[in-house]
């Protein structure tokens, strides 16, 4: 047990240099039709993400959403690589949800969709291998790996919420299948097959008026990847999902100055 928590908190700190990023889990909590909402906030101090929510008609739930990283140098601990980190990403879903209890304070749903994401992130610990070695084989890189992909992300997400007087609390899990159809490692293709994710979550939310705060704890993992492959931390990363941020529900604030004018 703990050889297997100390091989995970590695991980977890050098989940920055992964290819795959994983956005928090958007959890929309409308009710009827013509409800909206608006999310923005930050993904574990590293990226901005925004989404959006919207019921067209009966229990229908259209949610999309935004990651963005911005462009930042890689460093080391003798210099500063000029390789720009970044990643980019959008995704769209759609679901249903249902309103359970007598009170119907308890909310289910589902969402299943799919994303588009861009990355480029460079990799130094090949120059730490480097610094320990007192001597280097011949044809080692005296920098780090640089890789650079494009991808496709399938997901379904599960999730249930409390809904109470001040506050709202809920869990959910999410399932993504990234399918890489390019990816680079110092400009060479690298062959991989699609990677499945496994990402759990718990979120609360407080307030219930047109602007709310919320705040989501979770992981993600990939169940049954290869634990030898040289590319683990990089292609299946043990990731952090830590989200802080606001949540807007513009129908309750149109409805609040319209009540406000009839006054």
């Amino acid at each position: 047990m703990k050889t297997r928590l100390f091989s995970i908190i590695p991980a977890i700190l050098l989940s920055g240099c992964a290819v795959y990023v994983p956005t928090v889990p958007t959890t929309p909590l409308l009710r009827q039709k013509g409800e909206t909402e608006v999310t923005a906030g930050v993904r574990s101090f590293s990226s901005l993400e925004a989404g959006a929510a919207w019921v067209p008609v009966g229990r229908l739930l259209v949610a999309g959403e935004a990651a963005f990283k911005p462009t930042s140098d890689s460093k080391t601990n003798s210099s500063t690589i000029k390789n720009r980190d970044y990643h980019r990403q959008v995704g769209l879903g759609l679901g249903t949800f249902w309103l359970l209890g007598r009170n119907q304070t308890g909310y289910l749903a589902a969402i299943g969709g799919i994303g588009l994401a861009a990355t480029q992130v460079y990799d130094p610990s090949v120059d730490i291998a480097v610094l320990l070695l007192p001597f280097p084989p011949l044809g080692t890189p005296k920098q780090g790996n640089l890789y650079q992909a494009h991808y496709r992300r399938y997901y379904g997400q599960l999730y249930w919420a409390a809904q109470q007087k001040r506050s709202s609390y809920g869990f959910s899990v999410r399932g993504t299948l990234v399918d890489y159809y390019k990816l680079h490692r110092d400009q060479l293709p690298l062959v991989t097959s699609n990677r499945f994710f496994l990402e759990p979550t718990c979120f609360l939310r407080y307030g219930r008026g047109p602007i709310q705060g919320q705040v989501t704890l979770g992981i993600s993992v990939s169940p049954g990847a290869d634990s030898s492959s040289p590319y683990r931390n990089n292609l299946t990363p043990v990731s952090t999902l830590i989200g802080i941020g606001v949540v807007v529900r513009p129908s309750m604030l149109f409805q609040r100055s319209t009540e406000t004018s009839v006054l």
